[in-house]
């Protein structure tokens, strides 16, 4: 047997890259644009025309040693032009499908309909890289078939797929190290020259309740971008009165910038600030680890300050300048770490002070931030023993302790909102509503302090990205749970992880309440973490929502978005 042909091509793979090719163009949990779609059609059908041309070469040295030979003709009978019909026939069936089902997608999560020219241009590109990818593909069975030509037996076949394994281990790995490294090192020079550019309309503060007025440890120069503005802006005393019609007092904001001395100088300057503006005297203590950049969620912040009259103290440490993808590739231990020497140093002085005057210690973080906030526990049950609660937003789905939390859910309870002792503790919403009952409506038990909560929308691809969703089906994509996924959803071997990763790039691109974007409903769910259930909930979110729009428009006209993520 020497392999199924049609032509120069492996049969097998040509079958089953179009297959690939095919599903890649199904929904997945946000509309994606042109060019993404495009590459994720083109690397799977070239990843099952690969997967396809192994299987062959495998079955072809079986059948060697066992001296068995088989020989197929597309061409005499008629299998070349039978597939290419198929294949043509189901190209157009499924780019008609894959059309309607994305702009349901988009309904779904509130975002415009793409025009025509999108998908258009979706195929094409998915075209051009597949046939790029294949021929690289083939170019490299040529060289090992070259290499062993002569041999008997089953030799080439098995040169040919060691061959193949070879030649792309040795391409994967010049590839991280001419370019990856090289792209990093790039990246790092534009994360450092954005981190001093001061954002526009920003101000450096005058109390000396936030860390870059005058007196304080760092100047406002030295905090980066992401600490100017995390430290300029939020509520006074005054506008927090005006909202919840009780009197306030100024909250405390500190901010710590990554320098030369790295994360554990930068935990060094935040205890200094926190000596400086007497935060451990606060009623409630915030540890706030920021995701890419360095960027901090208003919503988050300003809704801990309105909910306790600003009697509170944030607390962040800057542990990189580059974004939050190019962190997690790079170095991902280092925002867990930073969380780790942070709290343990926070731990110690609040040790140091009589129980009655120690602060209530909360802790939180969003994306990134909070996969590295996790950073400071070894488990759920160490964080619950450590805290008096928490707020995690938006958590990857490769954190380790949210992982465990939701293998080890209530029998019957979805996976995108797991029920954990019946909620004693800690509780998995999708939305505010679900935090007095799971998806089902059935009523959770009693809510007994520490209160931990996990946000986390259905259509967030962050949440549901895992490494073994490339071979292994996930339980949320059989409970069809979540009111803005598409109910078309399938999974596909490879195709799905590649379709979710691409999703991730656009997590960003949707309205508030979809995808990666958390805004209005922090307000509620720290009323509820907080056990401030009395508060103006609807005024508070109403003045958050005004100073967040206010500030996004000079941050934009100066090229930078309202997230660092």
């Amino acid at each position: 047997m020497r392999g199924v042909r049609v032509g120069a091509w492996s049969g097998v793979g040509l079958v089953l890259g179009l297959a690939m090719f095919l599903v890649s163009f199904a929904p997945s949990l946000l509309p994606r644009q042109w060019l993404w779609q495009g590459l994720v059609g083109g690397f799977s059908a070239a990843t099952g025309y690969l997967v396809g041309y192994l299987l062959e070469m495998t079955a072809d040295a079986i059948m060697r040693l066992l001296g068995i030979e088989v020989q197929v003709s597309w061409h005499q009978t008629g299998g070349f032009w039978i597939l290419v019909v198929l294949g043509a026939a189901a190209l157009a069936i499924g780019w008609w499908w894959s059309v309607r089902e994305h702009r349901e997608t988009a309904r779904l999560v509130g975002m415009p309909q793409r025009p025509a020219w999108h998908d258009i241009a979706a195929t094409a590109v998915a075209l051009a890289t597949m046939v790029v990818l294949m021929l690289l593909i083939r170019g490299i069975a040529l060289f090992t078939t070259w290499v062993t030509q002569g041999l008997d037996l089953f030799l080439p076949s098995v040169l040919s797929i060691v061959g193949a394994l070879v030649v792309a281990i040795i391409v994967v790995r010049m590839v991280n190290k001419m370019v990856f490294n090289q792209a990093l090192e790039r990246v790092s020079r534009q994360a450092d020259k954005l981190d001093r550019r001061r954002p526009r309309g920003l101000r450096a503060p005058q109390l000396s309740t936030r860390s870059g007025s005058p007196g304080a440890v760092q100047s406002w120069d030295e905090l980066g971008r992401r600490g100017q503005i995390f430290t300029s802006c939020g509520p006074g005393a005054d506008d927090i009165t005006a909202v919840i019609g009780w009197p306030a007092v100024e909250p405390i904001r500190i901010y710590a910038s990554l320098g030369d001395g790295g994360v554990e100088e930068a935990v060094e300057l935040a205890m200094a600030e926190v000596r400086r503006t007497g935060a451990l005297e606060r009623g409630t203590l915030v540890l706030d680890t920021p995701a890419g950049r360095g960027w901090v969620d208003e919503f988050s912040v300003q809704a801990v300050e309105y909910l306790t009259a600003g009697d509170c103290a944030t607390v962040s440490v800057q542990y990189s300048k580059l974004a939050s993808a190019f962190v997690f590739l790079a170095d991902p231990e280092t925002p867990r770490a930073c969380a780790r020497a942070l709290f343990a140093a926070l731990d110690e002085a609040i040790a140091d002070l009589p129980p009655e005057r120690r602060p209530k210690v909360y802790t939180s973080g969003e994306s990134l931030g909070s996969y590295g906030g996790h950073g400071a526990f070894v488990d759920a049950d160490d964080m619950l023993a450590q805290v008096d609660g928490a707020l995690w937003i938006g958590t990857p789905g490769f954190t380790e302790i949210c992982r465990d939390l939701t293998r080890s859910r209530m029998r019957g309870s979805p996976e995108i909102t797991p029920v954990i002792d019946n909620g004693r503790h800690i509780r998995f919403v999708t939305t505010p509503t679900e935090l007095v009952a799971d998806a089902f409506g059935r009523p959770l038990g009693e809510w007994e302090a520490p209160r931990v909560v996990y946000i986390q929308h259905a259509s967030d691809p962050m949440c549901r990205f895992t490494g073994d969703l490339a071979w292994r089906e996930p339980d949320w994509m059989r409970e069809r749970a979540g009111s803005d996924v598409n109910g078309s959803l399938r999974w596909w071997p490879l195709v799905t992880w590649f379709q979710i990763s691409t999703d991730m790039l656009t997590s960003m691109d949707t309205p508030a309440g979809h995808g990666h974007i958390y805004e209005d409903e922090l307000v509620p769910l720290w009323a509820a973490v907080l056990g401030r259930t009395d508060a103006p909930v609807t005024a508070i979110t109403a003045a958050i929502r005004s100073s967040v729009d206010v500030l996004k428009r000079p941050l934009s006209l100066s090229g930078s978005g309202n997230s660092g993520s």
